[in-house]
């Protein structure tokens, strides 16, 4: 068990199906709630209802209804999301790594699909840590 503080909540947010399975798996020694959902609506409308949860949002860009911009834009607009949610977006864009300019504070990093597992958790434990 990669050690977590269960206090966190890691939230997906990804229309592929796919995708979502395939990072529950990379996720299943961590000692963390996992959730998953399928576009950017559900991602906000989970991190609303979930008012006193710290949550690292694995988020991708491209999706239906609302995308990842439009998340992360309403994640740093608000001070109460903004202190309580860490993102990583996972894209398959090329140029992730020039990506996380000007996407705000609350944006850890950008990891560019297939996600490398090592990173991706040494990315969570880095926001768990700023969430604590």
């Amino acid at each position: 068990m990669i050690n977590i503080d269960n206090s966190y909540t890691i939230l997906i947010a990804d229309d592929d199906e796919i995708n979502r399975v395939i990072l529950k798996h990379m996720l299943k020694y961590v000692a963390a709630d996992v959730y998953s959902v399928s576009d950017g609506e559900e991602a906000m409308e989970f991190l609303n209802e979930s008012l006193n949860r710290k949550v690292i949002l694995l988020l991708d860009l491209n999706m239906p209804n609302m995308d990842g911009n439009e998340v992360i834009a309403r994640v740093n607009m608000e001070s109460e999301l903004k202190n309580r949610v860490r993102i990583i977006v996972i894209t398959a864009n090329l140029l992730s790594a020039y990506l996380k300019i000007g996407m705000g504070d609350s944006v850890l990093d950008c990891l560019e699909k297939p996600v490398n597992k090592e990173e991706l958790i040494n990315l969570i434990k880095l926001g768990a840590t700023q969430l604590n």
